[in-house]
Order: structure tokens, then sequence, then C-alpha cells
């Protein structure tokens, strides 16, 4: 039977990073288990990988402290090639007074934050998992059973038509909002269904973003458009899920029109633009995520409205933690998968994902109820943001992931 320290199913990009910073922080023996196909080396040890700039990819906000982290665990220096950073973050509301802004000069960062295309975050961490002698890569496999044992589990993966038992002292469930992993373990998750879509696409401004962030709360819902290498952007536009198809409905010019419109022609308006993908909007919980042996991360434990861009950010700590809490277990000479070592990784968790989740839910909330009155304080309350120096400092830190409590400086 082969046998793993760790064992990560699902190799997207919380479960890549985990399995990356373990790699690099400690001598733990990883195994990875992913339904897509993983980036393997050639017989020549050469990397096979591809990346083409495209305007149909979406595309991740990484805060500084997520930033931060990446660089410490040995995968920014690669990153960089095809990052744009933050230098702004504009926010506003369509239609009132109310604006604040933050500033990299004034927080003293050289950024506030990046922004990268999925598909070469997924090119730089499947090379990096490839790359490293403690990781081993088992995809495209699927993980057909799990039976939970005194110590750890035997997961049972089906890969080139073989099946064969994996045994590992800690099973870690990263794959994703509707995770296979979850329902075998028969682990339940609470869902509030926001009745709103994610559109998403990426943009070129008639004026140079110059490394501007813009969230903006529109009156179909929020938006965010964030600046991307090429002089491109990157829109994600929140809409009731009824309005969807008129948005899809619409040529590309009245499409950047429309939104040329949200932004209060901010932008100059726009000279192109790419597919228009869409996604359903909930707020997805694992009611646990951990178990002897077993520990729930990513999205199959939470998944946000993607207001303020603060889903993988969330993940990334989460990841920072367990993998800080798993280097004491192995100093103290303890079981990975002990359940007090993944209590204790909960426990530093529990503010952050509580204080996270409910920002992201109750500030889109906010700025879409039609409370009277309601809209008049939020324009104030950006206001008064904008010249209250305590507040506007407490606001950066939130966006720039430096609230974590995540030592070393990491996050």
């Amino acid at each position: 039977m082969k046998k793993y320290d760790v064992l990560i199913v699902g190799g997207g990009m919380v479960g890549a990073s985990l399995a990356c910073a373990l790699a690099t922080k400690t001598a733990l023996s990883i195994g990875v288990v992913e339904a897509r196909e993983l980036p393997k080396k050639s017989p020549d040890g050469k990397l096979s990988q591809h990346f083409n700039p495209s305007y149909d990819e979406r595309s991740t906000a990484l805060s500084l402290g997520t930033c931060r982290y990446l660089e410490n665990i040995g995968l920014w220096d690669a990153l960089q090639e095809h990052v744009e950073e933050i230098h702004h973050i504009h926010v506003s509301e369509q239609g009132k007074f109310g604006v604040t802004s933050l500033e990299r000069e004034e927080e003293g960062v050289e950024f506030l934050g990046a922004v990268v295309e999925n598909a070469w975050l997924g090119v730089v961490l499947g090379a990096a998992m490839a790359s490293h002698s403690k990781i081993n890569l088992h995809s495209p496999a699927t993980v057909t059973s799990l039976q939970c044992l005194e110590e750890g589990y035997c997961v049972s993966v089906e890969e080139n038509g073989h099946t064969e038992d994996i045994h590992c002292a800690l099973l870690v469930v990263a794959d994703g909002a509707n995770s296979s992993c979850c329902k075998m373990l028969s682990i339940p998750h609470a869902q509030e269904d926001y009745d709103q879509v994610a559109l998403v696409t990426n943009l070129t401004p008639n004026i140079p973003h110059q490394k501007m962030a813009y969230e903006r709360f529109t009156r179909t819902g929020p938006m965010a458009l964030l600046p991307l290498r090429d002089e491109r952007q990157a829109l994600v536009l929140t809409l009731p899920s009824d309005q969807l198809e008129a948005y899809q409905a619409m040529n590309d010019e009245a499409f950047m029109a429309a939104v040329d419109e949200a932004m209060g022609g901010r932008c100059g308006g726009f000279s192109k633009v790419g597919q228009r993908l869409s996604y359903p909007l909930r707020l997805i919980r694992a009611e646990q995520q951990i178990l002897p042996g077993c520990v729930v991360i990513g999205n199959a434990a939470h998944s946000l409205h993607p207001i303020a861009g603060q889903g993988f950010n969330l993940s990334v700590r989460d990841v920072a933690i367990l993998t800080e809490e798993l280097i004491v277990a192995v100093e103290q000479r303890v079981s990975l998968g002990k359940f007090s070592v993944l209590q204790q990784y909960l426990e530093r968790r529990d503010l952050d994902q509580h204080a996270t989740i409910q920002f992201s839910d109750k500030l889109q909330k906010i700025f879409l109820s039609k409370v009277p009155g309601l809209s008049l304080a939020r324009s104030a309350g950006l206001t008064v943001l904008d010249f209250w120096p305590t507040g506007k400092r407490a606001l950066a830190r939130q966006a720039m992931g430096l609230m974590a409590g995540v030592s070393n400086g990491q996050h």
C-alpha cells in the first residue's frame, strides 16, 4: 500500500498552494489527487507549461499578505512574470457622492495587492508541484472511497484505469465547493443562495488603468474592475439572476457602454471586450472543517461572495496556519491527523474566517438594501471614512490581508 504523510485531494489553487507550502517548509511526503491533467516532468527534466495572456481567462485578486506568503514559499518570482500590481483602490457608489480611496504611499507599502490570471497561477503552481521531489502527483485521478483508520485514512484512488489504496496520516479535502469527498465523509454544507450571478470578462480601457482597482457599488450589485498586464482590466459584475440574459444578449459595443456608464466614465470607455462568462453566487460553508485525521480547506470549507475579493486570500491564510500547526506536530512527534492538532488549527482560524465571511456577506447586503435613508448613510460613511485615518487604515489592512494574525509577517 502506498503511504504519504499528507494526501491532498484537489490540486487546484488552494490544494496546490498547500502542497507547495508543505514541500518547502517540511520533510513530509505529500500526495496530490487531481481530476484534471497536471503538468508532469518530461524525460529531459523540463516541465510542460504553456501560457498565453487571454481576454477569456478569469483572474484572482491577491492581497498583499497573500503575495508575501507566496514569496515565502518560493512561488512569487515565477508568478511576477504575468502579475499586475495594485497601487490604488477606489471605492464608490453609482449615482452617490461618497468616495474613498486607498493608496500604497499612504500605507507605506510597495503595492496594495496584485492581480493574476487563474491560468497563469495554475501553470506556476502545477510546475512547482511537478518539480518538488516530496510531492507525488496522481492525475487525472479520482477518489472512489474513503476509509477512516485508527490513524489517518485509507483512500482508494482510480488512475489510468487502475484503482490503488493509499494510506495517509492526514487527509486534506480541497476538491471545491461541490466536494465529492465531503459527501463521502457525510459532511453537510450550509448554503445561502444570493439569487445573484457574477458576470466576468476582460476589457481594454481607453485610458491606461495606472494600476488602479475599482470597487463600485452599482444599481445591479457590486462590481470590481481590476488592473491586468497589457493594459487590460478584469471585470467582475454582480447581477440579479434574472438580468443575466439581458447582459449576455448585448453586443460588445452595448456591453462596453453599459460598463462605462456603471463606472461613471472613469475609464474613458472601452475598446475591446473578451468572452463573457458567469457563475451563480452562493455562500457555502462546511458544517465541519475537521474530523480525526481529516481537514477541509478552500472552497470545500467556505465559498464566499466575490465582493472585495476575499475568497482565495482567506484560503491562503488557512494554508499558512495549517502548515504552521503541522510543523509543530512534527516537532512534537505527534500524529498529523490527531484531532487536537486540527482543533488547534481551527481555533486559530475561527475568528478570521468568521470575520471575513461576515464582511463579504454583510457588505453586499448593505449596498443592495433599499431601506429608506440607508443610501445617504452609505455615501456619508464612505466620505467620513476618507477623512478618518484610523478607520481607513483598518480598511486598508483588511484589503491587504494583514489583520489575520499569520506569524512572521507572512500575511
